[in-house]
């Protein structure tokens, strides 16, 4: 048996004291020093019986008795009288110590007060217990109440959470004392129901299982996985199990399991082992128990099975999924599993699991296995790309849609620019036998992104973003993980995005993202659309560790997903690294593109693909895609909303091609809709100022003022660009510094991690000091000096003039003690280093002598 004292002497900081009845016969008992001192203490472990013996001892000390602490194995030897003898443990005691300290007890004018646990109880030990008790009652601990709780020293403890730590807890002492520290008397408003408490408990409580007897551990084992409530009685020989297992401070005094326990012990037991006690009852009602049950064909138990799978498939979707296996197995209906567990298989992220477990099983008969079948096929060729078919199964669907399923519909009608199905209002939808018309949270959602989404094409210059904002924040508060087409956090970022409201946009998903928006399937894409906005905000940093997370996530990314992820490593290449990099980023991401389908809320990264394709020379790549995706936008009445982004992006083909009859359709397409949309309205007025540019008038006002304002909507790289085009087309030199200085401020190339990587990590060679003569700048204009750029290039690459970057190299050339141009070359590479230089032969550039 374990000899362990969880929790001995109470932490002084801790709200939890002695019951007022313990310490009204202590403080009897120091009140009575001039008489022999005698007690009992009893209570099981981390009760506080040794701090409680250490108080008595400490009082009666200050009162002048002397006081002798022994442990059950010290010697009992020629102690007089008058001495006070506390001893701890004496359950422990062997025979000889009993014998000893019984004829201590016999004599009436000595000084003695035991501790000890409540079992085991042996005669010795009885008799003890009731001699003692002549003298005085038994001070019993182990279980406290609100009343013996002290909020004098923690005047923050709210009386509902303490209330509910000690119904957690049963009262017991040291358990309590433990959800007190980890509380440590700050207000949960935000866990009510005290989930970390448990959790943090359910390590301990783990532990201390561990160090039982094993057939204790057993019978605590058993009363846990027994459904609450079952009241046969158990077997005799349990009797002295219950009784060890109260006195470790794990059962309460009638045999009952400590809730936090039951807790534990539960959340520890394996699955099948949770089935086979007959725990899911719970969700039936049943407060039947079968130990031996098989998985012999059992309706009751299939039906339990299938409830207990439902009521955890979004909290735990891989138990979830076991639960509706083993539901199979008792002879619940085959479709039915078969549905239950795709959906199951869809939230943990496994799409093609989940695809193959609806291909393969039966067509379901059940109106509510036919909605879950519909909306997990539609969700999932929705991830694999092909929003169109999506929308076909919402179109096909029998008997009519319910209305949660019409706003699923409607996600994908307006994904697959249906306009027959995204523009009108949907029928009623039909009620389900027994609705109450009580909305849920999720119906709330479904209903404000339906709203939401229409307003985007029906009232483009006032959506109603708000309604999407609320939509998002509904559908997080539901906890839900069923499949979907789109998310409604993705939807109403898309909007912000699309509307020039990214830091809207940035809060919308840093909050899905906190709050578990959609389940564990959502939220790889919730992070990429995270370091979508992060890119457009200039942040490159947060961008590259979003990616990160996402391939250490270990999901595997759906087709649609990885069009995401593409898009922003393409852009992230493009925007800060050589055009060689990008253009190797860009043949990486063009062979996924070849299989891809673009859909309304894939605009964004079709755009992208479309500006790098156009840098790389590789415009015809995705020609057939931007094509198709005007003509989509174009049967949608071309809504301004969504259609800006994808025009800007035909005006930068175009500029890239060098070819003004390219962009011109997409200026005026831009130009149309100006009025409605002030993302069109900023990008109208660029394209018009950068056509100028291009044609070789640079006005520096103009140029400034539509680099601000591209910048003002997100497109802050798109601004620089501009301005560095007009530094690049001036002779004069204020124009030349001011439109410089206007890029750098917009995309400040200096604080990207792949420039600092690459620089900071560079070994400096034996005697040259490189490293530490050159400064960030110089390192920087160095490389690209690295990569062959003339000075022009080098002032086009990092927003510097010509000039500018003319004095760099030659103050690098005299710090490295360069004599020539390919002397230069030689010792750049050795404070670069062969792994960060190109690969490829390097030619400097003809100016740089």
């Amino acid at each position: 048996m374990s000899t362990t004292h969880p929790q001995s002497d109470l932490p002084l900081a801790n709200p939890v004291r002695w019951t007022r009845l313990a310490l009204a016969h202590v403080e009897r008992m120091i009140a009575t020093a001039d008489q022999p001192t005698r007690g009992l203490v009893v209570g099981p472990a981390g009760s506080g019986k040794t701090s409680l013996l250490r108080r008595i001892r400490r009082s009666l000390a200050d009162s002048g008795r002397e006081t002798l602490l022994l442990s059950p194995r010290s010697p009992l030897v020629d102690v007089p009288a008058t001495t006070v003898v506390l001893i701890d443990d004496a359950q422990l005691l062997d025979q000889a110590a009993v014998s000893r300290i019984t004829d201590r007890v016999a004599d009436p004018d000595s000084s003695i007060v035991l501790a000890r646990r409540p079992w085991p109880e042996t005669d010795p030990l009885h008799e003890l217990a009731l001699s003692l008790e002549h003298s005085q009652p038994t001070i019993v601990l182990g279980h406290v109440t609100a009343g013996d709780l002290d909020h004098e020293n923690h005047d923050s403890l709210d009386a509902a959470c303490s209330e509910g730590i000690l119904a957690m807890t049963g009262g017991t002492t040291w358990l309590a004392c433990e959800a007190f520290a980890i509380h440590d008397g700050q207000p949960c408003a935000a866990d009510p129901d005290h989930h970390a408490i448990e959790d943090a408990l359910g390590d301990v409580i783990a532990h201390r299982m561990l160090s039982l007897d094993p057939e204790v551990r057993a019978a605590i084992e058993t009363l846990s996985l027994r459904p609450t409530g079952f009241t046969t009685p158990l077997a005799p020989e349990l009797r002295d199990h219950l009784l060890a297992g109260h006195a470790e401070g794990l059962l309460l005094r009638n045999g009952e399991v400590v809730p936090v326990v039951r807790q534990a012990v539960r959340a520890t037991t394996p699955l099948d082992r949770l089935v086979d006690a007959g725990v899911i009852d719970e969700a039936s009602g049943s407060r039947s128990w079968t130990p031996d049950f098989s998985r012999a064909p059992d309706p009751r138990r299939a039906e339990a099975l299938l409830r207990e799978g439902d009521a955890i498939a979004d909290s735990a979707p891989s138990r979830a999924r076991e639960l509706f296996r083993r539901a199979g197995e008792c002879g619940a209906d085959a479709a039915t599993v078969a549905v239950r567990r795709a959906g199951a298989s869809w939230a943990l992220g496994e799409i093609d699991h989940a695809a193959r477990l609806l291909d393969s099983g039966p067509a379901p008969e059940g109106d509510e296995d036919r909605e879950h079948a519909i909306d997990t096929a539609a969700a999932i060729w929705a991830a694999r790309g092909a929003m169109e078919t999506a929308n076909a199964i919402y179109a096909a669907a029998t008997p009519p849609l319910t209305a949660a399923q019409q706003a699923r519909a409607a996600i994908a009608a307006l994904g697959a620019a249906d306009p027959l199905r995204c523009l009108p209002d949907p029928a009623p939808a039909p009620a389900r036998p027994g609705a109450i018309g009580i909305p849920t949270t999720l119906d709330v959602s479904l209903e404000l992104v339906v709203r939401g989404l229409r307003s985007t094409l029906t009232d483009p210059a006032n959506p109603r973003l708000a309604d999407l904002v609320r939509a998002s924040e509904m559908y997080t508060a539901s906890a839900t993980g069923a499949p979907i087409p789109e998310l409604p956090a993705v939807i109403a970022a898309l909007t912000a995005i699309n509307l020039g409201e990214l830091d809207v946009s940035h809060a919308i998903l840093q909050d899905a993202v906190e709050g578990g928006h959609g389940g564990p399937w959502a939220r790889d894409r919730l992070v990429l659309w995270r370091s979508w906005v992060a890119l457009q905000r200039e942040r490159p940093h947060e961008v590259m560790s979003g990616l990160d997370a996402v391939r250490t996530s270990g999901r595997p990314l759906s087709p649609r997903d990885r069009l995401v992820y593409d898009a922003i490593d393409v852009a992230l290449a493009r925007r800060y690294e050589d055009k060689a990099t990008m253009v190797a980023t860009w043949r990486r991401a063009r062979e996924g593109i070849l299989h891809a389908q673009f859909d309304m809320f894939t605009l964004l990264p079709l755009a992208e693909f479309v500006t790098a394709a156009a840098r790389a020379g590789d415009s015809t790549r995705v020609a057939a895609h931007f094509d198709r995706a005007v003509t989509l936008l174009d049967g949608l009445g071309a809504p301004p909303l969504w259609s800006a982004h994808l025009h800007w992006a035909g005006i930068q083909r175009g500029i890239l091609a060098n070819s003004p009859d390219a962009l011109r359709p997409h200026a005026r397409a831009l130009v149309a809709v100006a009025p409605q949309s002030r993302l069109a309205s900023r990008m109208a007025q660029a394209g018009r100022v950068w056509t100028s540019v291009l044609a070789g008038t640079v006005d520096p006002d103009a140029v400034e003022e539509a680099a601000l304002g591209l910048a003002d909507v997100g497109l802050a790289w798109d601004g620089a660009r501009l301005a560095g085009h007009g530094a690049g087309r001036s002779d004069d030199r204020r124009d030349i510094t001011r439109l410089l200085a206007c890029a750098r401020r917009l995309h400040p190339r200096d604080d990207t991690a792949d420039a600092r990587d690459d620089l900071s990590t560079a070994s400096t060679p034996q005697g040259h000091g490189g490293d530490a003569v050159l400064s960030a700048r110089e390192r920087e204009v160095a490389l690209l000096v690295l990569q062959g750029k003339t000075y022009s290039e080098i002032g086009m690459s990092i927003f510097i003039s010509p000039r500018t970057a003319e004095h760099h190299i030659a103050r690098i050339r005299r710090r490295l003690g360069a004599t020539s141009r390919s002397d230069l070359i030689a010792k750049l590479r050795l404070v670069f280093e062969d792994a960060s230089a190109p690969q490829e032969p390097i030619h400097a550039g003809r100016d740089i002598a």
